[in-house]
């Protein structure tokens, strides 16, 4: 009989900017200087998900419907409304595979992150992600799968939302 993973309940968070920033920047073990909403998001929700967790072998695999649009809309208004300039760290800092690097120095758990766009159906992608958490957990690939989805708003005035759920065998 194949082994069954745990599924946790879903947790969901909703900060606006300022509160999110702080957040992020209390659980952030590396200087977050050009880091918006998506990835504060992400850092935020594995913190909350790894809090008092036991230390073991942890892959994140993390999407988002709307962030990258949002992301490049951030940067694009920089140049158009505010006339402020966009330099290429402000554009690499828009890359949800960034993440990664800063993930893995503030929570040593983390073995590898992968983010997956998630056009569509929300909830086809919520089972894509918990059919490959299963998967690698079974294949012996990590001890402990977060799944999360990040949602950002369109302006620092909307609200930013995290869902998170964990995967054990």
């Amino acid at each position: 009989m194949m082994n069954v993973p745990r599924i946790s309940a879903m947790r969901e968070h909703r900060f606006d900017t300022p509160t999110l920033s702080a957040l992020a920047r209390r659980y952030a073990s590396v200087p977050l200087r050009r880091a918006g909403p998506l990835f504060e998001l992400v850092i935020v929700g594995l913190a909350e998900s790894l809090d008092k967790q036991p230390d073991m072998p942890t892959v994140v695999l993390w999407g988002s419907h709307t962030g990258i649009t949002s992301a490049g809309g951030r940067l694009v208004s920089c140049i158009e409304i505010a006339k402020e300039p966009v330099f290429p760290f402000d554009f690499l800092a828009s890359q949800p595979i960034v993440a990664a690097i800063a993930l893995q120095k503030s929570f040593p758990c983390i073995e590898n992150a992968l983010y997956q766009p998630w056009p569509g159906d929300m909830e086809i992608h919520w089972q894509r992600a918990r059919t490959l958490a299963a998967a690698w957990l079974r294949a012996g690939r990590c001890m402990r799968v977060i799944c999360g989805q990040a949602e950002t708003g369109i302006s620092d005035k909307d609200e930013h939302i995290g869902r998170w759920q964990t995967l054990l065998l």
